[in-house]
């Protein structure tokens, strides 16, 4: 990956002529980087993306989708001192299907490497994940205590260090549930 060490101006072109959210939707992907064709390569260019063909799928597998709790998908990231990238983590919240959700965590909390993808707003996708240092999933769940309570699987996955703050995808998300039968 080529690093761009040129400069430019930034939301000059689009000042103040679309909306702009905090927050992120509900689903979450998880895909397993042995169950893709060629390791994941970024833009050529320097940008802050995956090439729009890095995630292409063997057959019959494809990302696993993780319904989350709403308002409660988010995306943080930290520079890491002097020229050393940054510590992204995307956090989540499962409250629904938590007896699949425990199995599921488990795994990949010890396999210790997935790619994660969350649409982004303004089409394609966030993703979560370096080719070279991976990512990392803990979580801890919670009963709560009283009717009202929250509860569920709290969920961080980190990707430590990645060269961008955060890094998009423009392509097209093969999710396995969604393969016709026999794939």
């Amino acid at each position: 990956m080529a690093l761009s060490c040129d400069l430019m101006d930034i939301a000059q072109a689009a000042a103040g002529c679309s909306e702009q959210y905090a927050g992120l939707g509900n689903t979450v992907y998880v895909a397993l980087p042995e169950d893709l064709t060629a390791k994941p390569a970024y833009e050529e260019d320097g940008q802050a993306a995956f090439a729009s063909t890095a995630f292409a799928f063997n057959e019959g597998k494809g990302a696993f989708k993780i319904r989350c709790k709403k308002q409660t998908v988010q995306i943080t990231s930290t520079a890491n001192e002097g020229a050393r990238g940054y510590s992204v983590q995307l956090m989540f919240t499962v409250d629904k299907d938590v007896m699949n959700a425990a199995q599921v965590f488990r795994i990949l909390k010890n396999k210790g490497d997935a790619i994660f993808f969350v649409q982004n707003p303004a089409g394609g996708y966030y993703v979560v994940y370096d080719p070279d240092f991976g990512t990392e999933l803990v979580n801890n769940y919670d009963t709560g205590t009283t009717p009202d309570s929250d509860m569920g699987h709290t969920v961080t996955v980190t990707c430590n260090p990645c060269p961008f703050a955060l890094t998009s995808w423009e392509g097209t998300l093969t999710v396995k549930s969604e393969l016709p039968p026999g794939e």
